[in-house]
């Protein structure tokens, strides 16, 4: 069997189809091997303090305050990587659920399952966050639950 092999690949690299390798065997396998074995590399961006300082007051139970005659909403913004992000869950309905969360540029920007960006909150004073909108009142609020 390893005859008729050798023999089928010398008449496809006298043909040209593949590439011709001089040498032994194990000096395949072995890269192959090594480079299997390799440990994958996953590149994590450096949090600075100030960015992680800021995670952690964050961090908590909020309430997000809706349009009149409609419930509020459960949110808790967790301190966990989730992604490029944090992890967040929600309690609301008729809305997508919150899945994580992310500090950019002073505000509070919340996403769903497909880190598509639900919202996004300026802090307006007196612990309260509200959605940046262009020209009219905010649709939607945020204020902390406890401490």
């Amino acid at each position: 069997m390893r005859f008729k092999t050798f023999i089928i690949s010398i008449g496809f690299a006298v043909a040209g189809c593949v590439p011709n390798y001089v040498g032994e065997t194990p000096d395949l396998t072995e890269a192959a091997a090594k480079n299997s074995n390799a440990k994958p590399t996953v590149v994590s961006a450096q949090k600075t303090a100030e960015e992680l300082a800021t995670v952690v007051v964050l961090a908590g139970k909020w309430s997000v305050m809706r349009g009149e005659g409609q419930n509020p909403c459960a949110l808790q913004l967790k301190t966990a990587q989730f992604g490029g992000n944090y992890a967040a869950s929600s309690v609301c309905s008729g809305t997508p659920n919150v899945w994580a969360w992310n500090v950019r540029q002073d505000a509070l920007v919340l996403f769903d399952h497909r880190n598509e960006v639900i919202g996004s909150f300026h802090e307006s004073g007196n612990g309260r966050w509200e959605e940046a909108q262009e020209g009219g009142a905010p649709a939607l609020g945020l204020v902390r639950l406890g401490n």
